[in-house]
């Protein structure tokens, strides 16, 4: 479950802005205009598909505009044709250089000149893959990757097809899978069950329930694919890259207490201290190095979490979290475990 996305900026001159979010793969900046390629992909960012009529809305992607000006978080480039791609990875290495985190999507075919010990996160879109049911493809993924496995009702939820792509997937050596849930217009609908199914994907597609995220994280689990995307950290010459670390446990973790059902007002309090996080000009490791967090505008739990993680470089409730999330469902331990976490979460 996300909070609320949108951060205005007024200026058409820099990219787009929202609130880094696990379920959004930690996406800050966004271009305003891109040039997208032929083939169908989800869009990260807004967590739905790209348009289906390119010719008549693609405008070039802004080199220039996105090359320019200070950018301290993540910076996502979402897929491009053929012809664009240096063009991409030369934006990708200029951002890196100056510290910025990026994000670079890509296609199980495609490749980067962006080499992995740039610190540029990359992410396999499976979606076309999935829908041609072309699992060699996720074989030939490099060791180490990360990968978007889009849900779709009726057409990739199948936990049989999980199976045989998670099982693929970690033969490959992928790392992380994380899946995501795209929100649909009618006219997606309509169009997917057109090119790639029956009558039973337009049912499912139009009146089916939304697949669950958490059952294919589950699924993925099992295969060792972590279900989250390690957020992508800010690098020398760019200083904030210890508070972006706690922030994005804290996010993790307001992120994984509202998909587990758990009292809202707790979720949004994880979420707040990591927004503060992200804005700090403090040093919250030093701080709490020196057993000062007790000064901070932040929630008992909260500051539990930073404590941990600055004194051990992890978090037992997190941890906690993560591991209830991704565990097969049980009758009864799963509501025990709930239970126990929320009575001690003010203690």
């Amino acid at each position: 479950m996300a909070v609320s996305r949108a951060v205005g900026e007024t200026s058409d001159a820099r990219p787009a802005a929202q609130l880094p979010e696990p379920g959004r793969f930690w996406i800050h900046y966004t271009p305003r205009h891109w040039e997208e390629p032929e083939r169908l992909w989800v869009n990260l960012a807004t967590g739905s598909l790209a348009a289906w009529d390119r010719g008549a809305k693609t405008r070039a992607m802004e080199i220039a505009e996105l090359a320019d000006g200070p950018l301290d978080d993540v910076l996502y480039l979402p897929p491009v044709p053929p012809h664009r791609a240096a063009a991409r990875d030369e934006l990708a290495r200029g951002r890196l250089v100056g510290g910025t985190p990026v994000l670079i999507q890509l296609f199980p075919d495609e490749e980067t000149a962006v080499p992995p010990a740039s610190g540029a996160a990359i992410v396999f879109d499976l979606l076309q893959a999935l829908l041609e049911h072309d699992l060699e493809s996720l074989r030939r993924l490099p060791s180490g990757a990360s990968a978007v496995w889009p849900l779709l009702p009726g057409l990739t939820d199948d936990p049989a097809l999980w199976e045989a792509g998670c099982a693929a997937l970690a033969a490959a050596g992928v790392r992380c899978v994380q899946a995501l849930a795209p929100a649909l217009k009618p006219a997606d609908r309509r169009r997917l069950a057109e090119r790639w199914g029956g009558e039973r994907t337009f049912d499912a597609l139009f009146h089916g329930p939304p697949p669950a995220e958490r059952d294919f994280a589950r699924a993925a689990h099992q295969h060792g694919l972590a279900p989250f995307l390690s957020r992508p950290l800010p690098r020398p010459p760019a200083a904030t890259a210890g508070n972006r670390w706690l922030g994005g446990m804290l996010a993790l973790a307001g992120e994984l207490w509202l998909r587990l059902g758990r009292p809202v007002e707790q979720g949004q309090a994880f979420y707040r201290a990591a927004r503060w996080v992200d804005r700090s000009p403090y040093d919250l490791e030093a701080l709490a190095r020196e057993g000062n967090l007790a000064v901070l505008p932040l929630d008992a739990a909260s500051r539990e979490i930073v404590a941990e993680c600055a004194g051990t470089g992890e978090s037992a409730r997190l941890a906690r979290l993560l591991a209830e999330y991704v565990a097969p469902e049980e009758t009864g331990a799963d509501e025990s475990r709930r239970t126990a976490d929320a009575q001690t979460v003010e203690t």
